[in-house]
């Protein structure tokens, strides 16, 4: 499953096309409430978007197209460590995936009018030591009241957001390439709130002394 190239199969939950599932209550609303409360005293600073300079390299910049504030595990506290050691340990169970090749976490909340441009979640680590990401994991830990969901444009799959729920996406084609169907957005949120957690799946370990 961790192979180069490698097409993951999804299991149970709710299969919305080729590729992208939805697992419902993959948290419950005591957790989502817990790691919200958690999330009150991190370290939030304006969401980056991994964008292409003039010289060709990839560089973190701050754009229009993503209007949003980020939290990076290494600012989480230990119980909210603990708690995403459990999650992993749950995704283990589902996937087969090892916590050695999941990217450290983030947390992202979104204002009123709050969005992500479509864009691709993999194309850009094939030099990277961990390499591409394979999979990508996000939960929602609120349901935002109107926009605020995941839209898949090339598929027209629209998921909407709902506290609790684990959407999942394979973003690699059988031969290790990009899937180009997986393009996607954070529809602007509109009404609400929205806050997500996110990790991604690496074909190779990510974290050396983890297993």
């Amino acid at each position: 499953m961790n192979s180069v190239g490698s097409r993951t199969k999804l299991k149970s939950g709710e299969l919305l096309a080729d590729g992208i599932s939805r697992y419902d209550d993959f948290l419950s609303s005591e957790d989502c409430t817990r790691i919200l409360e958690e999330l009150e005293t991190v370290f939030w600073k304006p969401s980056l978007t991994y964008t292409q300079q003039q010289d060709k390299a990839y560089k973190n910049t701050l754009t229009p197209f993503r209007v949003s504030e980020t939290s990076h595990q290494e600012w989480f506290g230990s119980h909210l460590n603990l708690i995403v050691t459990h999650i992993e340990k749950r995704l283990k169970s589902l996937f087969g995936v090892s916590p050695a090749y999941l990217e450290p976490w983030q947390a992202t909340k979104y204002p009123k009018g709050g969005k992500f441009d479509y864009h691709l979640d993999a194309g850009y680590w094939a030099n990277h030591p961990a390499r591409e990401r394979i999979l990508t994991f996000l939960i929602y830990l609120t349901t935002p009241q109107i926009g605020g969901g995941t839209h898949f444009r090339a598929l027209d799959v629209y998921v909407e957001g709902k506290a609790g729920m684990l959407l999942v996406w394979n973003n690699l084609l059988s031969n290790g390439n990009s899937d180009y169907r997986m393009i996607h957005s954070s529809v602007p949120l509109e009404k609400g709130e929205k806050t997500t957690l996110v990790s991604w799946q690496r074909q190779r370990k990510f974290w050396r002394n983890r297993h």
